[in-house]
């Protein structure tokens, strides 16, 4: 069954995307982006033209000459009587990044924050594949995971100072597997969960996804005010809480040692559970001591973690580190929606986390060095935009100096750069994100100093003439790296 888009919600979603040329093709171009980023999903049912008109206020010409344009691009289908339905052609969709551009292998995409894998990660799988023999003789069938790698896991939270048994460990398809799992385990229709104003979108749509209510707390200093906290819980009963409190998705922020305690006390107050995305925590690029892990201020903190963000977006292998009672629940769950995770990826993982560090050390060591580049190149085109040097993670996050974070999106895309705007991580906030932009640093140097040649050309466009930025104001970005 196809999802019905309001014409008011559609037209809040795009009225941000102003463009300067022709108003139906600004319109195009903010539905096809609007499609990229998940905030318009393939099946979608778009408002009949003439209640789109009305509620953007333009004629109804212009969202004719708007619809017929996604008609002629492959991204819409509409027939009498039946409306018009967002298609995605799968030769478009068929590529990881989705880029829905008629544009070729020109074109930049850094609409994802995953690192390329390091060096050595060959090594790990030719290791594996000399245990292969032995894995085949097994069933296959691991719900939990692999007790080889169970085993090194909780070693690993044991050696942090989290002692944990193998049992705690249940192996899923990446960070984002975990959470979904334990949605499916613990939330029913209509549960609230409190999450950050801001934070990883697809997370949070998976908790939607099984008919959570989100509550989102205010983007204040920090993503984690304990007082908006206590504001929201004791406004209404909540069942879980989402949170990513080292080097935050997308801020880099890091949650400190009294927010922690303040949060964990809050959260046991009202019974809340906290799910804690541990994804980024070893992506610690400048060795900075952090906080213990949040588990260590709440025994009932329910952890997820990943191998994507530290060793290679393709390795999909994740896991959940559980309080014991809640371990046969999410096994039990796990059985309605999958029999597993790939066997032989969990293998590659115990042979990484075997070998010492260093696989994971030059994967550091080139990242530092893609968001060293990135730092000095936006000092060095686009002085006037402001990022901080964040001591972990995978991009910047970047203040913008107007409030045109999804016009400069749609202006990129005309430059073979595909960029997420800022409101895209932004949950019930409207427009918020507008003067934010988020620039993973994950690809080579050269393709970073293009994409920001190509950043610079869409912010030109988008200020206009006379309104060039002066590029001789700004050092303190290159301070931060000198």
């Amino acid at each position: 069954m196809s999802m019905t888009i309001s014409a008011t919600r559609l037209a809040t979603l795009l009225k941000p995307y102003a463009s300067e040329g022709p108003a139906y093709r600004g319109l195009a171009e903010g539905i096809r982006l609007l499609v990229v980023d998940g905030r318009v999903l393939d099946g979608s049912r778009l408002p009949s033209e003439r209640e789109l008109a009305t509620a953007l206020g333009v004629s109804r010409t212009t969202t004719t000459r708007t619809y017929a344009e996604l008609r002629a691009s492959g991204l819409l289908r509409s027939r009498q009587g039946s409306g018009s339905v967002v298609h995605v052609p799968y030769a478009a969709s068929s590529a990881s990044s989705m880029i829905l551009t008629p544009h070729g292998e020109g074109t930049i995409a850094l609409t994802y924050s995953a690192p390329a894998g390091p060096a050595g990660l060959g090594r790990a799988f030719e290791a594996a594949v000399t245990k292969l023999p032995g894995l085949l003789a097994t069933t296959g069938y691991l719900p939990d995971g692999l007790p080889v790698l169970r085993e090194l896991l909780a070693q690993r939270y044991t050696d942090r100072g989290l002692p944990t048994d193998p049992d705690q460990i249940v192996i899923t398809n990446g960070a984002q597997g975990a959470v979904s799992l334990m949605a499916h385990t613990a939330l029913s229709p209509g549960d609230r969960v409190v999450v950050e104003g801001a934070s990883y979108p697809h997370a949070h749509e998976a908790l939607a996804a099984v008919g959570g209510r989100l509550s989102a707390l205010p983007m204040l200093d920090t993503p984690w005010d304990p007082a908006a906290l206590a504001a929201t819980l004791n406004s209404s009963r909540h069942r879980l809480a989402y949170l990513i409190p080292d080097f935050h998705n997308p801020t880099a922020a890091i949650m400190s040692d009294s927010e922690r305690g303040a949060w964990a006390r809050e959260l046991k107050r009202h019974g809340v559970v906290p799910v804690v995305d541990e994804s980024l925590r070893e992506v610690n690029l400048d060795g900075v001591e952090l906080p213990p892990s949040y588990a260590t201020y709440d025994s009932r903190a329910v952890l997820v973690d990943s191998a994507s963000k530290l060793f290679w977006g393709g390795l999909r292998v994740g896991w959940v580190r559980a309080p014991r009672d809640l371990v046969m629940p999410l096994i039990q769950s796990r059985m309605t929606l999958d029999l597993g995770s790939a066997a032989f990826e969990q293998l590659v993982l115990a042979e990484l986390l075997i070998e010492g560090g260093q696989t994971a050390a030059a994967g550091r060591a080139t990242l530092r060095a893609g968001r060293d580049h990135l730092l000095g190149e936006l000092a060095r085109q686009l002085p006037d935009f402001e990022a901080h040097c964040p001591s972990g993670g995978l991009s910047l996050w970047v203040t913008l100096p107007d409030r045109i974070s999804s016009q400069l999106t749609a202006a990129a895309a005309r430059h073979e750069l595909l960029l997420t705007p800022g409101p895209r991580f932004f949950t019930g906030a409207g427009s918020a994100g507008e003067k934010h932009l988020r620039l993973p640093y994950t690809q080579s140097p050269a393709t970073l100093t293009e994409a920001v040649s190509r950043l610079r050309l869409a912010h030109d466009e988008v200020r206009g003439p006379g309104r060039a930025t002066d590029r001789s104001t700004r050092s303190k970005t290159l301070e931060l790296i000198a």
